[in-house]
Formats: structure tokens, C-alpha cells, sequence
């Protein structure tokens, strides 16, 4: 028996799946298998029922499963206090963002990061803010960073950057020689939206709220998942959207979208850390938080440039 047997076990208590179980692990199916069938193997013992779809934990397992998790505990615990005590930190992450911090800035700073604890590895996934929360709680990421937050007993959130979304429209559209448009206006155009669950489209709805519109009643025409895709469409002619001012400079530094300014609404938002209240100890999520949280953002945007 070794750790990552007992690392297997829980992580198949909490997906209730071999390729889910697999897929956190960073294992083949095959991998988990046999790791599940050397544990059952030397406490002579069925540990996991799997007659049904769903792969279930036998009373054996559960009681296997809870030592497991403080022996776990336990280890994270000397690793961390051990990673106090000497210079080095190290480790793996696993990250994930929504899409604006995913691809538009968490890049730049994960390579500062790597520049001062390079022996610390970051996995980083990219998926909607909700799926990124649903994950963290699940802990099948250590850390997300998120556009929107829920109000989750189980998740900690802080603010770390500040983002501003903006009205763009293509560049042959009326409302760019205008200083402003009142909101009313926007029931008029053809809207292309990120897809539900998005912090932008999240925002954006409460946004528009403020100012009387509901989302609900804008002409919708189109719903892509990609913000790159948005951008396209929009310079294409197929409507107009709401997109963040990190995602569109290059676009409209080159005159491909024009941004249009809205009476009254304030499409300023927070960007997210968040973390599981109950996550075992781990001196290089730590440290990255810290990073995260105290990294100074015109620094972030000169890199980016």
C-alpha cells in the first residue's frame, strides 16, 4: 500500500467515476483501476461496488477511505510544515479560470510567478465561471479565478484585479460619433452574448438592470462561448456585444470594433480568487495566492503590451 493508492481511493469517493477520478488524477482509467484493485488486495476486502453506473464506495471502503483522507491530511500537514522551515517551495497546482483571466491575463502571471518559484508546476484549465466554482468545490482545482462569485459556504473569495466590460460595436456603426447612447437603445440592436453561466454575461445582466433593461428582453441573436469568436462576429456585422476592455484592446487598437459608451451603466467589475475553505495545507498555493492578490496590475498590463 502507498499514498497514492490512498490519493486514488478518496479521489474516487468524490467522482464517484473512474474516468472523473482518472481525468483529476492525471492517471489513464487503467491507472486507477489497478491502483483501487491493490488496495482491495491488501485489506482482502471489496472496496468499491461497481455493478452500478455510478462507482460506489462499500462500507469497507468508506472506513478505508476515511483514514486515507487524515492520513492525507496528516502528510499535507508535515509538507507544509517542512516547506516553512526551508526556502524552497514547490509542488503542482492545478488553476482554473473563466475566460477573461484565462486567457488574457493569468498567462503573464503565472510566468512571474514560475520566474520566482520555478520548481512549482501550474496546470492551467479554462472553462465558465460557474463550472470553474462547481470544480474548486469539488476540489478537483486548487484555486480558481473567476468573474462572478455564488454565495458557497464551503468557497473563499477575494478580490485580486479589477476588470471593466465595455460596449463594442462594428466599426461602421452610427453610435461611435455619439458621446453617449442612452440604454433604451440597446433594445434596438442585435445582441451577440457569451453563453450562460459566463461572469460576463452574469455582470452584464445586473448591469443592465440598474438602468431598467433586462437582459432577458435584448435581441439575442447569437450565443458563442469563445470572446475571440465574439469579437469576430462583431467586426463581421452580425451585431453588437459586451465584452472585457482586456479581451478587446488589440481589436479596437486596430480599428476592427469601436466601443460605445452607455448612459448610466457601469460595467466595472472584480476578478476572483477562489479557494476551498477545506483544502489540506499547500505552502505553493499559498505562496501563489499571495502573488495573485499583491501583484500590482500596470505591471500586468506592460507585460502584456
Amino acid at each position: 500500500m502507498n499514498i497514492n493508492q490512498l490519493r486514488t481511493l478518496v479521489a474516487l469517493a468524490e467522482c464517484k467515476s473512474f474516468s472523473s477520478a482518472a481525468e483529476k488524477l492525471f492517471l489513464t482509467q487503467p491507472a486507477v483501476s489497478f491502483q483501487i484493485h491493490s488496495l482491495e488486495e491488501h485489506f482482502g476486502a471489496r472496496l468499491v461496488d461497481r455493478s452500478g453506473k455510478r462507482a460506489e464506495l462499500t462500507e469497507e471502503g468508506r472506513l478505508v477511505c476515511d483514514f486515507a483522507r487524515q492520513t492525507l491530511q496528516l502528510l499535507a500537514e508535515a509538507e507544509y510544515r517542512v516547506s516553512q522551515l526551508s526556502c524552497h517551495v514547490r509542488g503542482r497546482l492545478l488553476v482554473g479560470a473563466s475566460t477573461i483571466p484565462g486567457e488574457y491575463i493569468l498567462p503573464h502571471l503565472i510566468g512571474a510567478f514560475k520566474e520566482k518559484f520555478p520548481e512549482v508546476q501550474i496546470s492551467l484549465e479554462i472553462g465558465d465561471s460557474s463550472e470553474i466554482r462547481k470544480k474548486v468545490l469539488d476540489q478537483r482545482l486548487d484555486l480558481g479565478v473567476v468573474g462572478a462569485v455564488a454565495n458557497q459556504a464551503q468557497l473563499n473569495s477575494t478580490k485580486v484585479l479589477e476588470d471593466e466590460l465595455i460596449l463594442i460595436v462594428p466599426p461602421g456603426h452610427a453610435w461611435p460619433s455619439r458621446a453617449q447612447i442612452a440604454p433604451a437603445s440597446l433594445l434596438e440592436e442585435n445582441f451577440i452574448l457569451r453563453e450562460k453561466g459566463s461572469g460576463t454575461r452574469q455582470i452584464l445582466a445586473e448591469r443592465l438592470k440598474e438602468v431598467g433593461i433586462d437582459v432577458a428582453d435584448l435581441k439575442v441573436v447569437m450565443e458563442l462561448g469563445s470572446t475571440e469568436a465574439i469579437l469576430t462576429a462583431v467586426e463581421a456585422g452580425l451585431g453588437i456585444s459586451v465584452v472585457s476592455r482586456w479581451a478587446a484592446d488589440k481589436a479596437l487598437a486596430l480599428g476592427q470594433v469601436r466601443e460605445v459608451r452607455v448612459v448610466g451603466l457601469n460595467l466595472k467589475r472584480d476578478l476572483f480568487v477562489v479557494t476551498h475553505k477545506q483544502a489540506l495545507p499547500n505552502r505553493a498555493l499559498e505562496e501563489f495566492q499571495t502573488f495573485l492578490t499583491t501583484f500590482n496590475t500596470q505591471s500586468l498590463s506592460r507585460a502584456a503590451g
